[in-house]
């Protein structure tokens, strides 16, 4: 028994449960997947067949093919990212239908005192809550930081310090995937 693995996961599962209090003080749902089938089990049973979504600029998208899992379901998948460079369609063009009713993306970075940067949304479209009825936001735990930095991104792109009054907001805490 490695005494140095065990302290490391009961400390994460510590820091863990601290952020989700956190994240639900603002109005943010959370819930911990620990591996790809209980992501897919997620959004088999979170998001219902023959829905419109969006699919964010998210590895994770890509890495856990989410994109087949909904096409499984005979959903309507409108893209901002396809794991290229291919832009297809970003979050700001959602004010225009058709609007998805659910979209996942990742979380670009995650404070301890739960402020969300996600690069999907533009400030504007942010302030103007063009948001979709459903957000599930991925983030592994190399996303949590104590802090924002004061960059370019967080000029350009929206800091949720609470959940947007009208869309539901999950987010996804993947302790296996580090990206």
């Amino acid at each position: 028994m490695n005494t140095n693995t065990d302290k490391v996961t009961v400390y994460d599962k510590i820091a863990i449960q601290q952020l989700q209090d956190v994240l639900k003080e603002k109005g943010f749902q959370s819930i911990v997947l620990n591996s790809e089938k209980e992501v897919k089990d997620f959004i088999n049973k979170n998001i219902p067949d023959e829905h419109l979504v969006g699919l964010g600029d998210s590895i994770t998208n890509c890495r856990l093919n989410i994109r087949n899992i909904l096409a499984s379901k005979g959903s309507k998948i409108f893209y901002s990212w396809n794991g290229s460079e291919n832009y297809n369609r970003s979050m700001d063009t959602f004010e225009r239908p058709p609007r998805p009713d659910y979209y996942l993306s990742r979380i670009n970075a995650l404070t301890t005192d739960g402020d969300i940067l996600m690069k999907d949304y533009s400030r504007q479209a942010a302030s103007e809550g063009l948001f979709p009825k459903h957000i599930f936001a991925f983030a592994g735990l190399n996303r949590v930081t104590e802090k924002l930095k004061d960059n370019e991104s967080i000029k350009k792109y929206p800091v949720f310090s609470e959940k947007p009054a009208d869309a539901e907001f999950t987010v996804a805490l993947l302790p296996f995937l580090t990206y």
